[in-house]
């Protein structure tokens, strides 16, 4: 009976104080997390240099390369291309016009990183408490995946940082016009950055039905309206190129080929070779757009003959979602330590993540709980209809963290009133 009294004395004796200080020190620890994510970033993107080390960042640079030089949208200089989204090569010529070069553009991706840091401790300040605000900030600084992938030229910060802004806004108990025009704004580039986006639109909007207000169906129909305009445009743009339809860019056809086909598996990805598709492409003469409507077609057609296996390798991937380590196609890239540190680092999250959800009728969950919480299960559903890796699910896991660190807030504030 003494040695229990002793252990909630010496509980009480540490959490307490710890609350006691992140509240009065929520801004401190931010801004110092935010500093010493900016600082080591920038050190980290002048040790990288100039040099590529993913294919695909060599695109988005080229790209908008292109659009600064010339203002087309186009790798090579001489063919115009809808295949990767315009949202993140724009924002990268936006810096290449003022004279950066890739070092510069790596930093800005550790300033959207920082931003987004910033944006979920208001969050959690908001929705949960300064201690949970200061949490999360902590929590993403010790998540080192973000860090690497945020010295890549991809737009996975971009993302986050958008939907956490749109989070402030769709977490509002009242939307005014201005305010659902904005976050219709907000997602709207955000699908001109990531088309996948786009399938989450409705999620977010039946989530504030449900969970927030029941009668907002003016708001939700200007956040839609809105939100497709900018893909909608960039939608006739690419008819008008190739005569042919291309919702925003032109490998959803591809994706789905990648994670439904007879060499698919949970972890295959984006690493099939589809060169037997290609030729058959080629020798039919399609462009861009066609292949991209071919490719969905076949997926489409193996999935109908073979219905068994493709709920299988659904529920495979599904799974897959939630792993620490991909087969990557840059070998160079991938090792066992860095499997290790994900899995040190990814794991804890995710089990105080399921434990939040399993507990969720004990907890009463905040607005921002339960929107992280559906989005990043519908993330999961909608990637497993594709494939799945990390590098995708890297938006939605700082939504993970956020909801890790109110959870967290909610048990240490339960054990210091008990003690």
């Amino acid at each position: 009976h003494r040695a229990g009294h002793r252990s909630l004395g010496v509980s009480r004796s540490i959490l307490a104080p710890a609350l006691a200080f992140c509240d009065r020190r929520s801004g401190f620890i931010v801004a110092l997390t935010i500093l010493v994510v900016m600082l080591s970033g920038i050190l980290y993107s002048v040790y990288l240099g100039e040099q590529f080390r993913f294919p695909d960042e060599r695109d988005y640079y080229h790209l908008a390369t292109q659009i600064t030089t010339s203002l087309r949208y186009t790798v090579d200089g001489t063919n115009l291309t809808a295949f990767r989204p315009p949202g993140y090569p724009l924002i990268l010529s936006a810096l290449l016009l003022v004279g950066g070069g890739i070092v510069h553009l790596r930093v800005l991706n550790f300033v959207l990183l920082s931003g987004s840091i910033y944006v979920l401790h208001i969050l959690l300040k908001k929705h949960s408490s300064r201690f949970a605000a200061s949490l999360g900030a902590v929590l993403v600084l010790c998540y080192p995946v973000l860090f690497y992938a945020a010295g890549t030229l991809y737009p996975q910060m971009l993302t986050a940082f958008l939907f956490l802004l749109i989070s402030l806004f769709l977490t509002r108990d009242r939307l005014s016009l201005g305010a659902s025009a904005l976050t219709g704004c907000l997602f709207g580039y955000l699908i001109l950055t990531g088309p996948f986006f786009v399938l989450i639109l409705p999620v977010c909007c039946l989530w504030r039905l449900v969970f927030v207000d029941a009668h907002c169906w003016k708001a939700l129909a200007v956040i839609v309206l809105v939100a497709l305009i900018p893909g909608s445009i960039w939608s006739v743009r690419n008819s008008k190129v190739f005569g042919s339809f291309a919702f925003v860019s032109s490998n959803n056809g591809m994706n789905l080929l990648f994670g439904n086909c007879a060499e698919a598996t949970a972890g295959t990805g984006a690493t099939i070779d589809l060169t037997a598709y290609e030729r058959e492409a080629a020798e039919r003469g399609m462009n861009e757009v066609q292949r991209d409507s071919f490719y969905r077609s076949k997926a489409i057609e193996y999935m109908w003959r073979h219905k068994g296996r493709t709920v299988n390798l659904y529920v495979q991937k599904l799974l897959n979602h939630f792993n620490y380590r991909n087969s990557l196609g840059s070998k160079n890239e991938s090792s066992e330590i860095k499997d290790l540190i994900l899995l040190l680092t990814y794991g804890p999250l995710l089990v105080l993540f399921l434990a939040r959800v399993v507990l969720i009728t004990w907890f009463r969950p905040t607005h921002i709980e339960t929107l992280f919480i559906v989005v990043y299960f519908a993330s999961a559903l909608l990637y497993a209809l594709y494939f799945t890796r990390i590098r995708l699910r890297l938006p939605f896991d700082v939504l993970l963290i956020g909801v890790v660190a109110a959870f967290v807030d909610s048990l240490v504030r339960r054990r210091v009133a008990r003690s």
